[in-house]
């Protein structure tokens, strides 16, 4: 049977979806459940914890569907809350965790099939204040005006102080020097 509804834009699914229609969530989910797995999977090497975290993703997207905002994509709305619960398993667990960009992933992966893991408080290559600030970027998901405020010094310095730490890290697991980031 042909869903009557896989013609719609992803909003007016959301919001027929936030109206209680649940077969517009059955488009919705066929749309974009491949690229939530595909987000987990370039992020979380063990299968079973990526199942539970796509899970929890889902059940918290019909949780807060009337959160939704149509003036959002909804791809972008799906990928906020997958963020959101994958940082929330990270802290559960008390793992750092950098996420490098996807064409770096890309790099990794080409060389090797394992993710590259990176423990940020043991990292001898990086100063404390590199450390402090890619925690604070990446872990707890600040943005640089508060980084600023808790280092001491200036926006465009705490940009300065992650970008030289990820070059450090480029070039410790990447072998990638003087790459742009």
């Amino acid at each position: 049977m042909v869903n009557p509804f896989s013609h719609l834009e992803d909003e007016k699914l959301m919001e027929l979806y936030k109206n209680g229609e649940n077969m517009a969530f059955e488009i919705i989910y066929e749309r974009y459940n491949k690229n939530v797995y595909t987000y987990l999977t370039k992020r979380c090497s063990d299968k079973n914890q990526i199942d539970d975290l796509f899970q929890c993703i889902f059940v918290k997207f019909h949780r807060s569907k009337h959160l939704y905002d149509s003036k959002y994509p909804v791809l972008a709305w799906i990928y906020t809350i997958a963020r959101s619960e994958f940082l929330d398993f990270l802290k559960k667990k008390k793992i750092n965790f950098v996420s490098l960009p996807d064409h770096e992933a890309r790099e990794v992966k080409e060389e090797s099939n394992q993710p590259i893991e990176i423990d940020i408080d043991t990292e001898t290559t990086l100063s404390e204040k590199e450390k402090m600030a890619i925690k604070l970027r990446y872990f707890s998901d600040e943005d640089f005006s508060e980084i600023s405020k808790i280092l001491y010094t200036t926006d465009s310095n705490s940009r300065k102080i992650i970008s030289r730490g990820i070059q450090k890290l480029k070039t410790k697991y990447l072998g990638v020097k003087n790459a742009k980031s």
